[in-house]
């Protein structure tokens, strides 16, 4: 076996039992950055990225232990840091008896394709212009806010944004200053808010933001702020730029429990704020 992997163009690994590192191939050392005296005693968790859950490995283990294999498109780390794809097909080893005696893998770099096919979801999923979520991702994205809204009984607000004269402005700075406004309310927007929550594309001169677990008044804070940012003048091609934004907002569980709902009077207080004159955010009157 040792000649065979040896020459094999495979990355090979096999463990024992326990899942300690006891043998790796060239290929595996060019693959990984790390040589087989480096790897020797040490288990394959040192490769993890941390883009898998838990589920994953516990998959991975359920099978091997049943002495199934198990095949899989990794997401790794080399030594030097940098994320790489590995399909790979772990086998179990086992003796006459059927009990396990190592674990081997076979695996190939695919970070060309999973790149390729992470550049292609991202392409079906965000706006070209601003490279926010579109409006498919964004109403995924509502369904599982308010999934984990339901089981964690915790509140969320979605708020509908609309520019203020977006036909004015393009017939006053053309298509290209109408694109810069748009690109600098997805960016000032965006920076308004946390990590948690979402601002996407959902419309030419629409987008819609999602606060989960922000209260009434913790979302009317945050969107007053959004408002704020997106009332200063952008400069564009040597001339300002005047733009105001109009939202309207809806919280979970009190105005509204379902999505369809939620953006309903989301839309109907946008389009209010938009009649007492724009720049402003309007929440639901109940």
């Amino acid at each position: 076996m040792r000649r065979y992997v040896e020459q094999c163009p495979d990355a090979v690994l096999v463990t024992d039992p326990a899942g300690r590192i006891v043998y790796a191939n060239a290929p595996f050392e060019r693959m990984t950055g790390y040589a087989l005296s480096e790897l020797l005693g040490r288990t394959p968790a040192l490769l993890k990225s941390g883009v898998h859950e838990a589920d994953f490995y516990r998959g991975l283990w359920a099978a091997l232990l049943a002495g199934r294999e198990f095949r899989a498109l990794f997401a790794n780390r080399r030594k030097s840091g940098e994320r790489y794809y590995e399909d790979k097909i772990i086998r179990p080893l086992l003796d006459r008896e059927g009990r396990i005696t190592h674990f081997v893998s076979y695996g190939r770099d695919a970070t060309d394709r999973a790149r390729e096919f992470e550049r292609l979801e991202h392409a079906a999923t965000h706006d070209s212009l601003t490279d926010l979520p579109n409006r498919a991702l964004f109403l995924d994205r509502l369904a599982q806010a308010l999934r984990h809204a339901a089981r964690g009984k915790e509140p969320l607000t979605l708020a509908m944004v609309d520019l203020d004269g977006f036909r004015e402005v393009n017939t006053r700075h053309g298509h290209l200053g109408g694109d810069a406004l748009l690109q600098a309310v997805a960016a000032r927007t965006r920076a308004c808010l946390r990590a948690a929550d979402t601002v996407a594309r959902v419309g030419g001169d629409e987008f819609a933001v999602l606060l989960p677990g922000a209260s009434r008044a913790q979302a009317a804070r945050v969107i007053g702020k959004l408002v704020a940012a997106n009332a200063v003048p952008l400069r564009h091609d040597a001339r300002e730029i005047r733009a105001t934004v109009s939202a309207g907002a809806a919280s979970y569980p009190e105005d509204a429990r379902d999505a369809e709902a939620l953006r309903k009077l989301a839309d109907q207080a946008m389009y209010a704020a938009k009649a007492r004159g724009g720049n402003r955010c309007v929440f639901h009157a109940r």
